[in-house]
């Protein structure tokens, strides 16, 4: 995998127990191992040929979620991640993937309601995010499976739990 340089926009809005900066060389190691993960499954990945990658990721507040998710989406409610892709390559051969909008407040109870610690949370958001950047989605059920089993693997090489995994309190 090329380098890959993130832009981390709105700060103020990132959750307090999450460290963008110290997150940062776990997501570049996510994405080394989704690109030889999906190599190895003889998925091409159809980007422009690049030295480096780029990727915004902007945290914004459940009203600028609602209102982006409805005006993409069609869906009238904040959620944890958006994507939106662009795949523009600059003069220094550096693809700009696109940008990723997480919601802070979202991202905090979500991962309160699933037992998770937010930080953990944070990181499967910005792969999901990243893994429908580069192509992949989950609009069917089996491509939902390959995309699932994906970030299970990837997170677990960084020491996240499956997030998949349903958390009981007993």
């Amino acid at each position: 995998m090329m380098p890959l340089q993130i832009d981390f926009q709105q700060n103020a809005l990132c959750p307090a127990d999450i460290a963008c900066d110290a997150a940062l060389p776990l997501i570049q190691t996510m994405m080394a191992s989704t690109w030889q993960q999906a190599a190895a499954q003889g998925r091409a990945l159809s980007l422009p040929q690049a030295q480096q990658f780029r990727v915004c990721i902007r945290f914004v507040d459940p009203a600028e979620s609602r209102a982006l998710n409805q005006s993409y989406r069609g869906r009238d409610y904040p959620t944890n991640v958006l994507s939106f892709t662009t795949n523009m390559l600059d003069e220094a051969h550096c693809l700009d993937l696109g940008d990723l909008v997480i919601c802070g407040a979202c991202l905090v109870q979500e991962a309160a309601d699933q037992g998770k610690a937010a930080s953990d949370h944070f990181l499967h958001l910005v792969l999901h995010g990243m893994l429908h950047l580069i192509g992949y989605d989950h609009e069917f059920e089996a491509d939902a499976e390959t995309m699932e089993s994906l970030e299970v693997a990837v997170l677990k090489e960084v020491g996240v739990q499956d997030p998949y995994e349903v958390i009981v309190d007993e």
